[in-house]
């Protein structure tokens, strides 16, 4: 059985390429949402425990009565959230401090869940 030789390459084009389609058609945010703070900054965390809709929206909520806080994404596929906030009613230490705030859970136990292994 003879293969032209052109195959191969075409092969490993089209398995780069199918890999960036793929990457980018399974990035969309896993939640959104919008608070009432205007946000002027940015900061973008690598976190340990996002990881399905259901944790990235109890991260979400988290933040819901944290004031300075505008606007949330969550992408669990990449542990990220991306956070916009207003520098002048929080700072990106506080931020973490949410973050990183151990948890009271049913058991009557409490417990850090999310970790922040980056912040930009």
């Amino acid at each position: 059985m003879n293969i032209p030789r052109y195959i191969l390459p075409l092969l490993i084009a089209a398995a780069l390429f199918g890999g960036y389609a793929l990457r980018a058609a399974f990035t969309h945010p896993s939640s959104s949402v919008q608070f009432s703070a205007n946000g002027s900054k940015k900061v973008t965390c690598i976190v340990d425990g996002i990881r399905c809709k259901g944790t990235s929206d109890f991260f979400i909520r988290l933040y819901s009565k944290t004031p300075g806080i505008a606007h949330i994404e969550t992408y669990a596929t990449e542990h990220k959230a991306i956070i916009k906030y207003d520098p002048n009613l929080i700072t990106p230490n506080q931020i973490r401090s949410v973050m990183e705030a151990q948890i009271p859970l049913r058991d009557g136990t409490s417990r850090q869940v999310f970790f922040c292994q980056s912040m930009k």
